[in-house]
């Protein structure tokens, strides 16, 4: 979900077509459930609740200590998690983990 909110926060900053883009996604190695659930969400700014970040961050960090337990070093993981543990701390956790996207979008955040 970041890595989409990211991609499309990048794509808002240079001007594109940000319906276009997530077509050129869905052809690619980038297409995944997030973009088909979440793309539109994140350009409308549509965070309706399904999963919030406040759970996303928790899940994350389960995620992180059992990584963590086998040795295993997830920076993306870790990255994510930041993310959605920022969006808590901006009072942003009871929005939908597509929320993500308002920390990467420009102007907004």
């Amino acid at each position: 979900t970041a890595g989409l909110a990211e991609g499309l926060g990048l794509g808002a900053a240079l001007g594109l077509n940000l319906g276009m883009l997530q077509e050129v996604f869905a052809q690619t190695g980038a297409n995944s459930r997030v973009l088909e659930t979440d793309g539109e969400d994140m350009e409308a700014r549509d965070h309706e609740c399904y999963f919030s970040a406040a759970h996303a961050s928790k899940d994350s960090g389960i995620a992180l200590d059992l990584a963590e337990a086998a040795g295993l070093n997830l920076p993306l993981a870790e990255a994510t998690k930041k993310q959605y543990d920022k969006m808590i701390v901006l009072g942003k956790g009871e929005l939908d983990k597509s929320g993500v996207a308002e920390l990467t979008f420009p102007g907004r955040g």
